[in-house]
């Protein structure tokens, strides 16, 4: 009788044929590295990936590949902006397919501000100091604030705006990522947000102020990676991704030597 992380792995081989994601992009330009070596951050589809110096290259791989394959497939089934319950449903559905663990999971509830004004990067910071040490949320802070600093034309900031929100609805992730004698952590911040007002406007998400016309929900979840599952996997979630990881993958202030 199979043990259940071999059941686990042939779930994820069977799941991974019929995986849609969609057509190949065409990189746009150089193709700029998954960050190597030391701490580092890169926008990941409609996520923000910040991964300490501990991580090893290949972790750093599999995490960033796993975390868009994850998006890509949800993607497919639902409108990431719209349908926002369902798909992040599907979206946990992929990772745990792929051989993450789920360890905690705390589900999206209505951001309520003490005062507005107010911006995004304190929800954020706010998530994440509950599930985090303080060492990775001074990573998340540090982050967030260079992709907030980046020019409207920068290929991070492009990629984070064009893939976390529409109009006036969003849907986005924040992920702090450690590795500990071998074993990956991820400690996920999940966003999504209405704004009511017509006459509002959206520009760059983690500059614009939210009103108390704003519906603002956050969730968590703390995630560890099953390598014996994810291992065998591996070329295989590459293969899938294709073109996509170099289009959709970018460090945050440039290729991270």
């Amino acid at each position: 009788m199979m043990d259940k992380p071999e059941q686990e792995r042939l779930a994820a081989l069977d799941a991974m044929t019929d995986w849609d994601l969609g057509p190949e992009p065409v990189p746009p330009g150089p193709l700029l590295p998954v960050p190597r070596g030391g701490a580092g951050a890169a926008v990941d589809g409609g996520a923000l990936v910040v991964l300490s110096a501990a991580v090893s290259e290949g972790h750093r791989r599999d995490v960033l590949h796993s975390v868009l394959l994850a998006q890509l497939v949800a993607n497919k089934k639902y409108d990431r902006h719209a349908e926002a319950e369902n798909w992040y449903r599907s979206y946990g559905e992929t990772l745990e397919r792929v051989g993450w663990v789920i360890k905690e999971h705390e589900g999206l509830a209505r951001h309520k501000p003490r005062k507005f004004p107010y911006r995004l990067g304190v929800v954020i910071l706010k998530v994440l100091a509950r599930i985090s040490d303080a060492p990775s949320v001074e990573r998340v802070t540090a982050a967030l604030k260079v992709l907030t600093a980046l020019p409207d034309d920068d290929p991070a900031a492009k990629l984070f705006e064009k893939e976390s929100h529409v109009e006036r609805a969003g849907n986005f992730q924040v992920a702090a990522v450690d590795e500990v004698d071998g074993l990956v952590t991820v400690r996920l911040g999940r966003f999504r947000f209405r704004v009511e007002d017509e006459a509002a406007e959206i520009g760059r998400l983690l500059r614009t102020e939210f009103h108390a016309g704003a519906e603002v929900f956050r969730g968590s979840q703390i995630l560890q990676l099953n390598d014996e599952v994810y291992g065998p996997l591996r070329d295989g979630v590459a293969a899938k991704l294709g073109a996509r990881a170099d289009a959709l993958i970018v460090p945050v202030g440039g290729p991270a030597r």
